[in-house]
């Protein structure tokens, strides 16, 4: 391991061989393996560097590989949220409006996933952090998918009973007027007449003589017939189906009674002055899912286009409320 090492001896004039101590000995061979040592290690770090085995390259480059597969997914995957969007804006303003359908919430469109450790097992990897995300990608879009699956179906059952649909809609006037000055009072804010203060009307007042006949203005089923506690006086309610309902109130007589099937144009009570009124009147609404709206929009098989701007202008001048 070491090299011989001779010295000359001048009394005997020879040379002798150099003798080590043990501790010299020991010293030389830890200095032997500190230097070997290094130079290993020296050695490992430069063949780590600048040179690689075929198994640590064919890694290298899977690694490579699926980052950018990871990447080119993720590119598709904001491609297919794209169209998901468009595809949601046409169902929300489009199909939905034609069946006047609420669009879908973006509360649920965007209802995300339970769980904080849902991907828990995807940490700790090198590259965790791309799979984690494109993982939370596929999940917003599968549940977006569903959500959507769901309101087509809805649309088409709605699309299958159109013509059912067409018939139950509230389509007519309540009372057969031409004078649209018998309109006392609109959908809309307006003074109480009891105590003037703002409150929200919501309906259309039609005035006429006590006993004027009221029809039914959609196909439907009676739900409500009878004296109201709450101000309508004598009221009728028909659930029409497809989330419409419709409201006549202040009757003086009911010809109906609940659960009887109508067909619009039927007369279904006489005009009157009951319940919270300050004078013979139909009050009538049109309510969608439960929430009033403006009846105003639902004439159409029953006026023409110059009768409605005529009813329009009408609203503009004057306003009696009297209920």
């Amino acid at each position: 391991m070491f090299k011989v090492k001779y010295y000359f001896d001048e009394s005997t004039l020879t040379f002798k061989r150099v003798r080590l101590v043990k501790k010299q000995k020991i010293k030389r061979i830890i200095s032997f393996l500190f230097i070997t040592g290094i130079t290993a290690i020296f050695i490992n770090i430069l063949l780590s560097n600048y040179y690689t085995t075929p198994k640590l390259s064919k890694l290298t480059n899977n690694r490579y590989e699926l980052i950018t597969k990871y990447d080119l997914l993720q590119d598709k995957l904001s491609d297919v949220n794209t169209a998901l969007k468009e595809i949601q804006h046409r169902d929300d303003y489009l199909y939905r409006t034609i069946f006047e359908l609420e669009p879908v919430s973006s509360s649920i469109r965007l209802a995300g996933f339970g769980g904080s450790n849902r991907y828990i097992e995807l940490e700790d990897f090198e590259n965790s952090g791309i799979m984690i995300e494109t993982s939370k990608q596929i999940d917003a879009i599968t549940n977006q998918l569903v959500v959507q699956s769901k309101s087509f179906d809805v649309v088409i059952e709605y699309a299958k009973n159109k013509e059912l649909m067409l018939a139950c809609i509230p389509a007519i006037q309540p009372v057969a007027i031409k004078d649209f000055d018998r309109i006392s009072d609109y959908f809309g804010q307006r003074s109480d007449p009891f105590n003037n203060q703002p409150t929200m009307h919501y309906g259309m007042d039609f005035t006429g003589p006590e006993g004027s006949e009221v029809f039914v203005t959609g196909d439907g089923v009676v739900v409500e017939a009878g004296h109201s506690l709450f101000g309508y006086g004598n009221r009728i309610t028909i659930d029409h189906g497809f989330g419409y309902k419709t409201v006549y109130a202040h009757l003086q007589e009911i010809d109906v009674v609940p659960g009887q099937k109508i067909k619009r144009g039927e007369v279904i009570g006489k005009l009157g002055n009951t319940g919270r009124s300050t004078g013979n009147h139909l009050h009538y609404e049109v309510r969608m899912y439960d929430k009033p709206i403006d009846p105003i929009n639902y004439y159409f098989n029953d006026i023409t286009a110059d009768e409605y701007d005529q009813m329009i202008l009408a609203l503009s001048k004057r306003r009696i409320p009297m209920d």
